[in-house]
């Protein structure tokens, strides 16, 4: 991935790639939460309607589809934010699973905001017969990771993957 990004970055004009490299970690960040929203938004939407082929009730379809999203997509963030974005190189098993969990709970806390959205949103978006209007939900869906997406980058910069003044990591 990160000769593509080279290869993209060295084929743009001079002035957009001193403004990549200048805010690299902003944009690496912006672009492994764009492909972290696709893999959330894939995982939200196949058992949303997977369960309203089955006449699931809204707030357990709503509940389970986005636990179901969540797990794929903190998964898929935790490595490639580790890699890509803040570089973060543990030598130590303690240490990666620090990382892990530290970063995980952040998310937990930014799940459970995710949750209430998603539930507040596709209760105003239910139809007379009960079934979440799925593009509606992924409205619903798409704003909630705007906020998710904010929050998240300043748990992993401040917290979880902030380097120690010597510049090792914790």
């Amino acid at each position: 991935m990160e000769k593509m990004i080279a290869w993209i970055i060295g084929r743009l004009p001079k002035p957009l790639q001193k403004l990549w490299y200048a805010h690299e970690s902003v944009w690496m960040y912006i672009l492994v939460g764009g492909l972290t929203t696709l893999v959330s938004l894939i995982f939200q939407m196949l058992p949303t309607a997977l369960f309203n082929a089955v006449h699931m009730a809204n707030w357990l379809n709503t509940g389970l589809s986005t636990t179901i999203s969540w797990i794929f997509a903190v998964t898929f963030a935790f490595f490639t934010n580790k890699k890509y974005v803040f570089k973060s190189k543990t030598h130590t098993r303690a240490a990666f699973w620090r990382e892990f969990y530290m970063f995980y709970g952040a998310r937990l806390v930014t799940y459970f905001l995710e949750l209430a959205i998603m539930e507040l949103g596709n209760h105003f978006f239910a139809t007379v017969h009960g079934e979440i209007i799925t593009w509606r939900s992924l409205l619903v869906k798409i704003a909630a990771q705007i906020v998710i997406l904010i929050l998240n980058y300043i748990f992993s910069k401040l917290v979880i993957f902030k380097k120690r003044e010597d510049g090792a990591k914790k």
